[in-house]
């Protein structure tokens, strides 16, 4: 969920002072549209907006004689739309369900499918099924539901006068935390029933279906889909529009990823948030982000800098223009969501090698 990534508890201690400009949160932050993206490829396209929690995209892969379907989202009430509609596209079983990685907003929704399709098998790398049953139970408790309105409530009864832009986000956030908590209790925790190792074909009729682990990245166990004859790429959130997402990433070895990703030489990628992208123009662009951060570390601890030091030195400007041109509120999320985690994994990247765990 994305509460983990804008609005942390850990970080919840330091309010979150957001510009005064920014974009319109959705009317429903449990909506999306249905985008046709190559002849059966569908993908359900969660909406955008300053929300503390959101929902990863899914997509629907349509064969002869059956359906694949990549993530389940956040929201199982949403699941429960999308199998719906699913069911107006085709008659056909869901066969296959690919979490890309153990974020709860790529699965949480996976219950549901399996309610609908119970024959369905859930393949995952074998990191994101050791971190759905471990890491990511946190974000899954009541407790963690009750600790963030406890917080909120406390921030709403402090005589403070906060920021504007900062209080209306933190009503955002109410508001979906008095909601969230039924979503978690009607959420059925369902597993992966087969472990990825590099890679996997999957057959759904003469379509084929490669599910494959490229390398870490964004996480430990990122998980690509690929439809060769529709030249269609799903990268979870490997990549991520408009910003990419730099908590527990694995800098160095994500360039390398992307590389390997560039080289499936697709035509339409879907990545885990944002929108439809034709071409490898944004892949492009978070692969230089992540190598310019990567040498800027690196020189900083030649140099022999504290990671403090590292982190006030950062020319930031160059990549949040390229990335947010005008826009403070991307500049200030993109600054907080990538820069903030990701500089001190690649300051640890540079002293100690290729690390270990997401930390």
């Amino acid at each position: 969920m994305r509460l983990a990534r804008l609005l942390r508890v850990s970080s919840l201690l330091a309010p979150l002072a957001l510009p005064a400009q920014s974009p319109a949160n959705p009317a429903d932050f449990k909506s999306w549209h249905l985008e046709s993206v190559a002849p059966n490829i569908y993908a359900f396209i969660a909406p955008d907006g300053i929300t503390p929690i959101v929902s990863g995209n899914s997509i629907v892969i349509i064969g002869d004689d059956g359906v694949l379907i990549v993530d389940t989202g956040q929201f199982p009430s949403v699941a429960k739309q999308e199998i719906a509609a699913i069911k107006k596209l085709t008659p056909l079983p869901v066969r296959y369900i690919v979490n890309t990685h153990w974020h709860p907003d790529h699965w949480l929704g996976n219950g549901s499918f399996k309610a609908a399709w119970p024959n369905a098998v859930i393949i995952t790398t074998p990191n994101t099924a050791e971190k759905m049953a471990g890491k990511a139970q946190q974000f899954l408790s009541p407790k963690y539901v009750e600790g963030v309105q406890q917080y909120l409530k406390g921030y709403f009864a402090d005589t403070v006068k906060h920021p504007e832009a900062e209080a209306a986000y933190y009503h955002y956030g109410e508001m979906q935390f008095s909601t969230f908590g039924a979503e978690l209790a009607s959420a059925v925790m369902t597993p992966p029933d087969l472990l990825l190792g590099d890679a996997l074909t999957v057959r759904l009729g003469k379509r084929e279906v490669q599910v494959m682990f490229l390398g870490r990245a964004n996480t430990a166990g990122d998980a690509v889909v690929y439809v060769p004859d529709a030249k269609v790429v799903a990268t979870g959130d490997l990549l991520v529009n408009p910003y990419p997402y730099g908590y527990g990433s694995f800098i160095s070895e994500w360039v390398e990823t992307l590389a390997r990703v560039a080289a499936l030489n697709a035509t339409t990628i879907i990545p885990g948030h944002g929108a439809v992208e034709h071409d490898t123009v944004y892949l492009g662009k978070v692969s230089r982000l992540l190598q310019t951060l990567q040498r800027q570390t690196a020189e900083a601890v030649k140099q022999g800098k504290t990671l403090k030091e590292t982190q006030e030195q950062m020319d930031y400007a160059p990549a949040i223009a390229e990335f947010c041109g005008s826009s403070a509120w991307c500049a200030y999320v993109f600054k907080g969501n990538f820069f903030v985690p990701a500089v001190p994994r690649a300051y640890k990247e540079a002293k100690e090698g290729k690390l270990k765990d997401e930390g």
